[in-house]
């Protein structure tokens, strides 16, 4: 956990648009400069040689969900970030491991780079938080950062994209969906969308500072689109 204090920011994510049951919310992690990560989540990167941390850390490769990704004018299955997309029933690639979750694992398999977009973060439910702790800690994966979210224990991973890890009434771990980042305009990607048939909500504010996001409805698993994380002013400039 970092030291500085962790603001937490009620707000409505692709998850709580689909299932008002399960709340999402973003935080913001403010008071150090040294905490902000290159990366889009703004989370803080293990130090190098940091306790708890294994010399090897799994990482996630592809994730599988029942999402035709060709409806958004992408190959049938696109590489984005480093991170496959097929289509099916939830399952996910890690390498070296993956870790112990009755969620069934796949082959990563060979994926087409979508180079405008990367995967932000994945929305992970399960039934108790501190078991899945213990699972990623068992593939080298520390949380990041620790909170009540709505009264449910969360927690933040990175593992390649982060991982939003909810304590939610789920019988077993699942994948709920995804949140990627496109590097243009949302407003003309919304509008491109919605010509092809998609059910696309309102581009929005949000909860990170200088972020936008949009919803895509009328999905069998949850899906959000942001904008790209901007970078904080350099010491010194004026």
């Amino acid at each position: 956990m970092p030291s500085s204090p962790v603001e937490v920011s009620r707000g409505t994510s692709y998850v709580a648009n689909r299932r008002p049951d399960v709340p999402t919310f973003n935080c913001l992690v403010r008071g150090s400069a040294g905490l902000k990560d290159e990366g889009s989540s703004g989370l803080p990167s293990p130090a190098e040689g940091e306790s708890g941390y294994r010399a090897t850390m799994s990482t996630l490769t592809a994730i599988q969900l029942p999402i035709d990704w060709t409806l958004f004018d992408w190959p049938e299955i696109p590489l984005l970030g480093g991170v496959a997309l097929t289509t099916g029933d939830p399952k996910w690639a890690w390498a070296p491991s993956a870790p112990a979750f009755p969620i069934h694992t796949m082959e990563a398999p060979e994926a087409t780079d979508i180079a405008e977009f990367t995967i932000d973060h994945v929305v992970l439910l399960v039934p108790d938080l501190n078991v899945a702790i213990g699972s990623f800690d068992r593939i080298g994966l520390m949380p990041r950062l620790k909170m009540q979210v709505g009264g449910r224990p969360a927690a933040f991973f990175r593992g390649g994209p982060v991982l939003e890890v909810i304590e939610s009434p789920v019988r077993q771990a699942s994948i709920y969906g995804l949140a990627v980042t496109f590097e243009h305009s949302l407003e003309s990607l919304a509008l491109s969308w919605k010509a092809r048939g998609l059910s696309v909500g309102t581009v929005k504010d949000a909860i990170q500072p200088g972020r936008r996001i949009m919803t895509v409805h009328d999905l069998d698993a949850g899906f959000a689109v942001m904008s790209e994380d901007q970078p904080g002013p350099v010491a010194g400039r004026r």
